[in-house]
C-alpha cells in the first residue's frame, strides 16, 4: 500500500510585517503551495507574493520550502481545537526578491503550526531576512497564516 497519496496544491493567506535594510512594510502574503506528500506535508513548496495597502502595492515575491520538525497528535494545544489536529512546528527556508532590486534569503520558524486534513494553521511565525546586497539582517513575522489544500 502506498504511504503517500497523489501530490496536492493549495493556497495560503497571511498578514505580514517585514523590516529589511532597504525599508519596512506590512501587508498581505498570498501563496500557491505544492505539497508532494499531502498526508504529512513533509516538504511543501510555497510561491508567494507580498502586497501592501499603500504604493508600491506589490512588495516582493518569494520561493520557500517548509519542513516540519515533528508531527504529533498528542500536544498541549489540543484544547484550542474542536477537532483533532497535528502539532507540526515548521522550519522554512527560501529566497525573496524585493521590488527595490534586492535579493534576500529567508529563514523562518513556526512554533505554532497545526495541521488538519485540508488545512494548516500557523500563528506568530517569525522569520529572519538576510539582504544579499546590503549584507545585513532584517526580520518579519506572519501574524496568522491560513493554508487550504484541495
Amino acid at each position: 500500500m502506498c504511504l503517500f497519496s497523489a501530490p496536492s496544491f493549495g493556497y495560503s493567506l497571511a498578514p505580514v510585517g517585514v523590516t529589511t535594510p532597504s525599508g519596512s512594510y506590512g501587508g498581505l502574503t498570498v501563496a500557491i503551495i505544492f505539497s508532494p506528500f499531502p498526508e504529512v506535508h513533509a516538504v511543501d513548496l510555497h510561491l508567494s507574493a507580498d502586497f501592501s495597502p499603500v504604493p508600491p502595492f506589490f512588495e516582493s515575491a518569494a520561493l520557500t520550502l517548509s519542513l516540519p520538525l515533528l508531527s504529533t497528535l498528542r500536544n498541549p494545544f489540543s484544547w484550542a481545537f474542536s477537532n483533532p489536529v497535528l502539532w507540526t512546528p515548521t522550519l522554512t527556508v527560501g529566497a525573496q526578491y524585493r521590488m527595490r532590486d534586492e535579493w534576500n534569503l529567508l529563514l523562518g520558524f513556526s512554533p505554532f503550526a497545526f495541521q488538519d486534513k485540508h488545512f494548516i494553521y500557523e500563528a506568530i511565525a517569525p522569520f529572519a531576512v538576510y539582504s544579499i546586497p546590503y549584507k545585513n539582517w532584517g526580520w518579519g513575522m506572519y501574524i496568522f497564516r491560513f493554508s487550504y489544500f484541495f
